[in-house]
């Protein structure tokens, strides 16, 4: 038996480890892609979680974006070595959920976090569970959207005042069509003597020139898939249509050939170009220009105009995921931890800081987002054009389609190969990828 004094001592002990234990906060670990804008506004969100309430910690480490972070996720999953939770691609749910990389998500776990499916865009719904159903063989989602991000046109308002083009309600006039928008491109070239349109036609960067070819091609009612299986009619013509038109503009001087995406921001932040097509990611570059004085004109926003027959846009959505690990499953209590965490997270409206449009509606739908400026110049619209990649594992952030793209794409459009040599060559290799994958 123990003295008095020390059962006394190891009993105050063992309550002191209790209630060390009990207030112990969960901890999850966080794995994400975000950079820029993006990776600010996250560390703000996730040291503000971590603030509001003692019960979780979050731990956020950012990796690399594109192929090397979906080959790290699946890496730790075969390792049963993962984070709790994790950002994730809309566009590269078909290849995730194909590979078990990622852990559905019940509607009761939802629930139990204030959540439900109607309270998202509903494009974004339906889509991630038509993936759903046909690489899970499930009805659940495989992911909390966090946003939509979508291709935008950015406009100097000083150049086309100058130049006669920016119409009475300070937006571009000739946005009514391609050959109307071409015409007055080629106006404004004559007429500022900038570069009509700052993009990034770059060998080593292709995503821009996918994002608006794929935008060509949709707007001209294209399809990738037909009958569920990957078809080429539409390609080998509207594609081929679609990649002659900025292989034109490329020729005509209304496009820099070989443009790397900084250097397209940069050209046009410099006041250098009358327009700019890109991700509504590069809002708080203007912003905060503009901010500091550093801007030398005034710009504004639109959604992207209707080229062809239609308004859609290529868009994608950041997600918030949880990997699928079966070798070391996590607890009810650790998934209602992280449900916890993102439920918190796809409120903020500060993540429409970097230009985002909020996947949840309450947000999306707030007077405090319909007020946001400079969001506001082009939101609405640009919610209702959403065209989100192909629903196939090789497309999508991450994708082998970047290799054929940076291959024959590029250089078509740079003029250093015919369209036709172009177009044949991306065919070629999407086919291939293919039959791999049957």
């Amino acid at each position: 038996m123990l003295p008095p004094i020390k059962t006394a001592i190891c009993c105050l002990a063992a309550c002191f480890s209790s209630t060390v234990a009990i207030c112990a906060p969960t901890e999850l670990t966080y794995w994400d892609f975000l950079g820029g804008g993006d990776g600010v506004r996250n560390k703000q969100i996730v040291e503000a979680f971590n603030k509001s309430q003692s019960e979780i910690h979050v731990t956020e480490s950012t990796l690399t974006w594109g192929e090397p972070f979906y080959t790290k996720v699946h890496t730790a999953v075969v390792a049963g070595q993962t984070p709790d939770v994790m950002t994730y691609h809309l566009s590269h749910f078909a290849a995730g959920i194909a590979a078990k990389d990622l852990r559905p998500i019940t509607t009761e776990e939802l629930a139990q976090a204030g959540l439900k499916a109607a309270d998202f865009q509903k494009s974004l719904v339906d889509r991630s569970l038509e993936i759903s159903k046909k690489y899970g063989n499930s009805d659940q989602l495989f992911g909390v959207p966090l946003d939509i991000h979508t291709l935008v046109l950015y406009y100097n308002k000083t150049a086309l005042q100058k130049a006669g083009l920016l119409g009475s309600d300070g937006t571009p006039t000739g946005l009514d069509g391609f050959d109307a928008f071409s015409k007055m491109l080629t106006t404004a070239k004559e007429k500022t003597h900038l570069i009509p349109v700052s993009e990034n036609i770059f060998s080593a960067d292709p995503a821009s020139l996918w994002r608006l070819w794929y935008t060509f091609f949709k707007q001209q009612n294209g399809d990738f898939v037909k009958n569920g299986q990957l078809s080429f009619d539409d390609v080998n013509n509207l594609g081929t249509k679609s990649l002659q038109d900025m292989a034109d503009w490329a020729k005509q001087g209304l496009i820099p050939k070989n443009t790397g995406y900084a250097a397209m921001v940069a050209l046009f932040s410099a006041g250098r170009a009358v327009f700019m097509i890109n991700g509504v990611w590069e809002v708080p570059t203007l912003v905060d220009l503009q901010k500091g004085a550093k801007l030398p004109f005034e710009y504004g926003i639109t959604a992207l105009p209707k080229f062809f027959d239609n308004q859609k846009t290529w868009a994608d959505s950041h997600q918030l995921a949880i990997p699928n690990n079966e070798k070391n499953p996590e607890s009810p209590e650790k998934i209602a931890a992280v449900l916890k965490f993102i439920a918190y997270f796809v409120k903020q409206i500060a993540w429409a800081g970097g230009g985002h449009i909020p996947a949840y509606l309450p947000v999306q739908d707030s007077e405090a987002y319909k007020q946001m400026v400079p969001n506001n110049e082009y939101s609405t619209q640009a919610a209702k054009d959403v065209e989100f990649e192909p629903a196939l594992p090789i497309f999508g952030v991450g994708g082998p389609t970047f290799a054929p793209i940076s291959n024959f794409l590029v250089p078509a459009v740079n003029g250093q190969i015919s369209v036709d040599q172009g177009m044949k060559g991306f065919v070629g290799e999407l086919e291939k990828f293919a039959k791999q994958q049957q």
